[in-house]
C-alpha cells in the first residue's frame, strides 16, 4: 500500500530535492536532513490520561505484507522490510494477544462527536489486564490460570496445588472440589452453601458464607478473582469450542482495563509517554496522525520481552462509528526500528535467523542470517573492502547517507556487530560497557537509520481505562 503524496507530506520526506514539505526540516547532528521532523501539536484539549473519550484497545496486530508499507523514503515504493519475517513473528504475537500479555489501550482527546475533525489527539498505553493479586505465581483471566486470585485465601489455591479432600474447595483449579488423588470426584452430596450443587455434583466451592456465588453455570464476575462458573479459571469463561465468552479485554464495550505504570512519564500518574498530537479525521472518516514514537512490549517467553520501538511512526485507519463506540478498522502503523533499539533486544532464541540469547537483534540482522532474509542492502564497496559482509538499513533517517553495521571477523563463530559506520564515514567500535550503536553526537543518537516496518491493526471499544493497580 504505497501512500499518497499527501501521506508522504505528512511523514516529512525532506530528502526529496528542492521539496519543502513541512515548511522546513531540522538539521541532524551530522548536518543532513531529518526524515521525521516533529510536527507541531494541533490546537485543542490537552492530553491528560483518564479525561478522554472514547477508549479503545487494539484487538488485532500483525506485521503487514511488503505492499502494506508506507513510502518512507519517497521513491514511490512501499517500505516494510520486516514483512519478510511476518510469518515467524505471527505465532508469538497471536499467543501474546490470546494470553493478554499484550494489551494496548488507546484514549482519544479533543474528538468531535462525528464527521471531519482537524485536531485529533490520542494516547497509547500498556495495559496490565491479567492479575496475580495473591502473588502465588499463577494469574487469573488466562487459559489454565489461577482459579482463586484473592488475598483472602487464594495463595494456597492454584494450578498444581495438592487437593484437600475435605475442605470443600477446588485447591488445584481443575474445576472440582475434594476429588481424590486419582482425580475421582467427591462423593459428598451435601450442599453446604445452599446454591443447589454439592461437591459430588460439581460445586467448586461449597463453603458456607463463601461459596454460594460459585457453582457450575454461575455467571462469571470479571475482576473478582473467583471462579464463579467452576470451569477451573477465575475471571474467564469459554464455550464448548474454546472461545472466550466472558472477561476478555477484547469484548467490545464490556472491559475495564487497568494501565501499567510504565505507560506514564516517570514521576507522573496521568502524562502518557506515547502520544499522537497532530491527528486529523477526514470527511470520509480516514484517521491520519504522526510522525511520532510508538512502542509496544511483546513478551515472547518467561522473563523476556521484545520492546519494539518505532520512530517516525505514522498511523492511518478508517474510523467506524462515533462517540463511545468509535473504533478503527484497516489500521496501518509504519515507521523505522533504529539500530540502537535493535541492539537492546536480547535474550531471544530464534534458530531460523541465528539469534542466540547472548546476541541482539542487531547482531542477527547485520552479522547473521536475518540481513540476507530481509534483503537489506550491502554496504558501499569502500566499507566492504575493509569489513567483509557489512549491510545497511533501508531507511536513511538523518539524511547523511546510510549507516553500515559490521562484524569485523565474520568468519569466526561469534556473530556480532562490533563496528558501526556513520553515513558521513565516521567509524565507532564497541568498547567495554558501550555498544557502538549507542554512540551520540551533539546530544543526539548518531545511528538513527533503521529498518522499515508496518503493522496492521484493528481496535474495539472498552468500557473504561483505569489507573495502575496499587
Amino acid at each position: 500500500m504505497v501512500k499518497s503524496p499527501a501521506m508522504r507530506k505528512i511523514t516529512g520526506l525532506c530528502l526529496l530535492a528542492g521539496a519543502t514539505l513541512l515548511g522546513g526540516c531540522d538539521d541532524d547532528a551530522s548536518g543532513g536532513k531529518e526524515l521525521f521532523p516533529p510536527k507541531p501539536e494541533c490546537s485543542g484539549a490537552d492530553i491528560v490520561a483518564f479525561q478522554g473519550m472514547p477508549t479503545q484497545v487494539i484487538s488485532k496486530l500483525e506485521i503487514g505484507a511488503a505492499s502494506d508499507g508506507f513510502d518512507l523514503d519517497g521513491d514511490g515504493d512501499p517500505d516494510n522490510k520486516l514483512a519478510a519475517v511476518a510469518s515467524l513473528a505471527k505465532s508469538a504475537i497471536d499467543d501474546s494477544f490470546k494470553n493478554y500479555s499484550i494489551v494496548i489501550p488507546i484514549e482519544f482527546f479533543d474528538l468531535m462527536s462525528g464527521g471531519a475533525d482537524e485536531c485529533v489527539k490520542f494516547a497509547i498505553y500498556l495495559g496490565a489486564y491479567v492479575t496475580d493479586a495473591d502473588a502465588d505465581g499463577k494469574k487469573a483471566f488466562i487459559d489454565k490460570g489461577d482459579c482463586n486470585d484473592t488475598l483472602a485465601d487464594g495463595a494456597a489455591i492454584k494450578p498444581g496445588a495438592t487437593e484437600d479432600e475435605t475442605n470443600l474447595v477446588d485447591d488445584d483449579c481443575d474445576g472440582k472440589a475434594d476429588e481424590n488423588a486419582q482425580n475421582v470426584a467427591s462423593t459428598n452430596t451435601t450442599d453446604a452453601d445452599g446454591d443447589g450443587f454439592s461437591p459430588a455434583t460439581g460445586d467448586c466451592d461449597d463453603r458456607v458464607g463463601k461459596g454460594a456465588a460459585l457453582k457450575p453455570g454461575g455467571v462469571e464476575i470479571c475482576g473478582d478473582g473467583l471462579d464463579n462458573d467452576c470451569d477451573g479459571v477465575a475471571d474467564r469463561s469459554v464455550d464448548g469450542s474454546g472461545n472466550v465468552t466472558a472477561c476478555s479485554p477484547y469484548d467490545p464495550g464490556k472491559a475495564d482495563i487497568y494501565l501499567d505504570k510504565l505507560s506514564f512519564v516517570q514521576g507522573t500518574t496521568n502524562q502518557p509517554i506515547i502520544t499522537f498530537r497532530d491527528g486529523t479525521i477526514s470527511a470520509s472518516g480516514e484517521l491520519l496522525a504522526g510522525p511520532s514514537l510508538f512502542s509496544v512490549a511483546i513478551p515472547v517467553t518467561d522473563g523476556i520481552t521484545l520492546d519494539l520501538k518505532i520512530s517516525g511512526a505514522t498511523i492511518t485507519g478508517q474510523v467506524s462509528g462515533s462517540g463511545p463506540t468509535m473504533t478503527i478498522k484497516n489500521g496501518h502503523l509504519g515507521g523505522v526500528i533504529d539500530a540502537k533499539t535493535a541492539d537492546t533486544i536480547r535474550g531471544l532464541t530464534v534458530e531460523q535467523i541465528g539469534l542466540l540469547p547472548e546476541n541482539s537483534l542487531l547482531d542477527a540482522t547485520f552479522a547473521n542470517l536475518l540481513g540476507p532474509l530481509l534483503a537489506l542492502p550491502k554496504a558501499a564497496k569502500k566499507v566492504t573492502d575493509k569489513y567483509t559482509g557489512c549491510r545497511t538499513p533501508d531507511i536513511d533517517v538523518d539524511g547523511d547517507g546510510l549507516e553500515a553495521f559490521c562484524d569485523t571477523d565474520p568468519n569466526d563463530e561469534i556473530k556480532v556487530v562490533d563496528v558501526c559506520i556513520d553515513g558521513d564515514g565516521t567509524e565507532v567500535k564497541d568498547m567495554p560497557g558501550m555498544e557502538c550503536s549507542s554512540a551520540q553526537k551533539n546530544g543526539k543518537n548518531r545511528f538513527p537509520d533503521g529498518i522499515s516496518v508496518e503493522l496492521n491493526f484493528e481496535t474495539v471499544s472498552v468500557k473504561s481505562i483505569k489507573p495502575p493497580r496499587t
